[in-house]
């Protein structure tokens, strides 16, 4: 089993994890950023040429890339740890017993490239299935509102 964690701060980057810019970042207002613990809203699309460039760049040298949002999916893909997940990131606790019971469901069929963007991304009102529960969690919270934030 490999040793994870930073050895050295002036050796050879051998292994990297990496978040590309998504959902999360698409969502980010001026409003919100800040809430959202980002700086400034960007321009997703330039952010995410520049991140493409820059784990290429990583890639020549020889340097491991893992992506974020593939490594969770991969996880989700394996039942147990779905459960284990959305088991503690969807509780009465965070978004409300009426909703935790409403999107559960949904949350377990959705495909988990999918789940993946949206538990990295957040849940906002405008993303839940059709229902009465999210109709009503609709109305009063906005579209824009996240049930899950990023």
């Amino acid at each position: 089993m490999r040793n994870f964690g930073v050895h050295s701060e002036v050796g050879k980057l051998r292994t990297v994890m990496v978040c590309r810019p998504g959902l999360a970042h698409e969502r980010l207002t001026p409003g919100n950023c800040r809430e959202l613990l980002f700086d400034d809203v960007i321009w997703v699309h330039e952010a995410q040429k520049d991140h493409y460039d820059f784990v290429l760049k990583m890639q020549e040298r020889d340097i491991e890339v893992f992506e974020f949002h593939d490594l969770l999916a991969q996880t989700l893909e394996i039942k147990e740890a779905r459960s284990f997940i959305l088991d503690r990131r969807i509780t009465p606790n965070s978004v409300g017993a009426p909703a935790a019971a409403a999107i559960r469901p949904w949350l377990d069929d959705m495909p988990a490239k999918e789940l993946s963007v949206h538990l990295i991304g957040g849940i906002a009102m405008a993303d839940l299935p059709r229902g009465e529960v999210s109709t009503g969690l609709r109305s009063a919270f906005g579209g824009t509102q996240f049930l899950v934030p990023p």
